[in-house]
């Protein structure tokens, strides 16, 4: 009986979480210095934000594979969102919700652009996500370059490589985003980083750039980890009902199934000797 209760409470306790919406790691506040623009909140998928960047382009008669169509994609995705990650909550996926609470490493952090796209903010990485997604969408590589504590990308466009950062909005011309013009010198991009007084820790001291994979599609473990912890998070209840279930009926089978008269022995001698008709 008491293995019983204990089994109940423990499904009971495992699917609570799914009802609470709740974001254990913290939901980011707006600091009221980025660009965000509220208004573009209704742009909440990277198809919508693909034709939204294409109507302001050709507004302004600018080429989508130029490199002023490339900024005004990092430019509008900085309006778009203010920096904060977006999490998993408990009800989406506890499982990488609490993962992340007590280990960290990012484990409930949104790695798929279109989850992103439904929040306001979006940490370095996951705007990168969000602009690599577009840049895909137009056939324009891209690739990823890591500094210590910062992710953004650089776009191949004719040819050459420019820097973007649609998270910390660096104060940068066109001609100094050239991958020639700074040459992955982590050093050399801080000038260009006014709003910001943190950039030592962001990009270290004397140190250079690392560079992803061209056109590599970024976050692919945490995806599928996000994808199999959120399975389990909705049926793990169900382990130990089954297990409860599974227990009553072996215990029922065993009566069922013992013989009401069992066969006698071979060495079994008759109490009455046997006649013989």
């Amino acid at each position: 009986m008491k293995t019983k209760i204990l089994l109940i409470s423990l499904s009971v306790l495992l699917v609570i979480p799914n009802f609470i919406n709740k974001d254990i790691n913290g939901e980011a506040k707006y600091n009221n210095i980025e660009r965000f623009d509220p208004r573009l909140s209704s742009i909440n998928s990277i198809d919508k934000l693909d034709k939204y960047v294409d109507a302001e382009a050709s507004a302004k008669f600018i080429s989508i594979y130029s490199e002023k169509y490339t900024a005004l994609l990092a430019y509008i995705i900085s309006c778009r969102f203010y920096h904060g990650f977006s999490h998993f909550s408990l009800s989406d996926n506890w499982i990488a919700a609490l993962s992340e609470k007590v280990f960290g490493y990012g484990l409930a952090s949104k790695v798929d652009p279109e989850q992103i796209m439904q929040y306001k903010y979006a940490a370095c990485s996951q705007q990168a996500i969000v602009m690599m997604a577009v840049l895909r969408k137009k056939n324009i590589s891209y690739r990823r370059v890591g500094f210590p504590h910062h992710y953004a990308l650089e776009a191949k466009i004719n040819n050459k490589w420019y820097f973007f950062d649609p998270n910390m909005e660096p104060a940068i011309s066109l001609s100094e985003r050239l991958h020639e013009n700074w040459n992955g010198s982590n050093d050399h991009l801080k000038k260009y980083y006014t709003k910001h007084g943190n950039v030592n820790w962001e990009f270290g001291t004397h140190e250079e750039a690392q560079y992803g994979v061209t056109n590599e599609i970024p976050g692919q473990h945490a995806k599928v980890f996000q994808s199999v912890t959120g399975f389990f998070s909705k049926i793990l209840w169900c382990v130990p009902l089954i297990f409860m279930f599974a227990k009553k009926r072996r215990r029922t089978f065993m009566y069922v199934v013992r013989p009401i008269n069992p066969l006698p022995p071979q060495n079994f001698t008759p109490v009455f000797p046997l006649k013989y008709y």
